[in-house]
């Protein structure tokens, strides 16, 4: 739910008890007026009856008049309110009545004058009416202001927003665009400042990756090109051979790493973003085309359902997401194991034989995870990274007969 919109049905909360208050105001200022009016009407008429007695000294008729009583005087006129009987709907009608005196022939006459009020069943009627009516005027205006002002007030708003939601960090910092309204102004200035900084700092990041990954690479080639040097010149082949395979081996290892770990890097910061529509069948079909000396070498048994796999995923990610699962299910195996594939549209599966591991096996997907032979790995962890980024479910699971299963769902 929007902000605005929050703030409108929030703000209904309060509207409630302005209503009932509301509504009890304008009750009293309908009886108020009604009463103004009334006593303004019955004092202009005793003014009249007033001026005719004293011009032809002589009382009003009767039916002019709600009453005229002999030997009462007030010396002020009185105001209040009464009830008379309706006799033609037979119930008590509110009237507003006014005692004057009048001296007459020596004598003391009190002349009563009544003017119909509103019931108050008719006040409350007017009261919702008004109430309702007001109500209704105001929530039509709250839709418009929803509809057209907010929307133009807001609109610097939704588009830093905007921009945020599409900035890809490897990007420069985007120019936010400017408002009169400080608030966002001010909010521009600060994320503005950030992405500046978050920038600089991937920026900086970037270069050491790639300027240790260059360096390390090119020792890593020197190194394993002396050590291969020394194996095909060594004089005495029994000699120190071990520890001079030892170190070539990791020297392998630590490449082997050092391009994971900066692949891996790349993946994070959102490099790869070329988005194709792409089949991962035909990766699959090619991978296994690339390992299968290895897998006649150990005598793996392949169980296979491979089929068309549509998916909107940058090319370079797709590959290195299936090659990568497909690699460890053969590089782990056992002599004489099985490689179980299992391919569509909704999600791929990858079976293999394997060595027993006793903790999660979610534990692998870890970076420089351990398994039972002690190798650390990072492969799985690029294709957890690579899952999260297209919002791919990823899980491991491994059964009593020691068969490892991934399960890559596309949903």
């Amino acid at each position: 739910m929007k902000l605005i919109k929050k703030t409108y049905l929030s703000s209904l909360k309060w509207l409630i008890p302005a209503i009932l208050i509301g509504s009890g105001y304008c009750y009293w200022m309908i009886e108020y007026i009604e009463h103004e009016e009334t006593d303004e009407f019955l004092t202009y008429e005793m003014e009249r009856l007033i001026v005719y007695h004293d011009k032809h000294d002589d009382l009003p008729e009767y039916h002019k008049v709600a009453d005229i009583i002999s030997d009462v005087y007030y010396a002020q006129p009185v105001f209040k309110d009464t009830l008379m009987l309706e006799s033609g709907d037979n119930e008590m009608v509110p009237y507003r009545e006014l005692r004057f005196s009048i001296k007459h022939k020596e004598k003391d006459f009190t002349i009563v004058l009544r003017h119909l009020l509103l019931g108050h069943d008719d006040m409350l009627e007017g009261t919702l009416m008004i109430v309702t009516g007001l109500l209704l005027i105001f929530l039509f205006f709250v839709f418009l202001a929803l509809r057209n002002i907010t929307g133009k007030l807001w609109n610097p708003f939704y588009n830093t927003l905007n921009k945020l939601l599409h900035y890809n960090i490897s990007e420069p910092v985007p120019e936010l665009s400017e408002t009169k309204i400080d608030e966002f102004e001010q909010l521009n200035t600060v994320l503005t400042t950030l992405l500046n900084k978050i920038y600089q700092d991937y920026r900086t990041n970037k270069e050491f990756n790639e300027n240790i990954s260059h360096e390390l690479q090119t020792h890593l080639a020197v190194m394993r090109t002396t050590v291969e040097k020394i194996l095909n010149n060594w004089e005495d082949k029994n000699a120190n051979i071990k520890e001079v395979k030892s170190i070539y081996t990791s020297i392998n290892k630590l490449s082997q790493i050092q391009r994971s770990l900066s692949l891996l890097n790349k993946i994070e910061n959102g490099e790869f973003n070329n988005r194709l529509d792409i089949n991962l069948k035909n990766i699959v079909d090619q991978s296994l085309k690339t390992y299968k000396e290895i897998i006649d070498l150990k005598h793996l048994k392949l169980n296979l359902s491979i089929n068309n796999s549509n998916h909107t995923m940058d090319s370079g990610l797709a590959e290195i997401m299936v090659v990568n699962l497909i690699k460890n299910a053969v590089i782990h195996n056992t002599e004489n194991g099985v490689i179980g594939i299992y391919l569509d549209k909704d999600k791929l599966i990858v079976k293999n034989t394997g060595t027993t591991f006793h903790e999660d096996p979610r534990q692998l997907m870890k970076r420089f995870s351990k398994g039972e032979d002690g190798d650390t790995g990072i492969g799985l962890a690029i294709v957890d990274q690579i899952c999260k980024i297209y919002h791919f479910s990823l899980d491991y699971s491994i059964t009593k007969e020691f068969i490892h299963t991934i399960f890559v769902s596309f949903h």
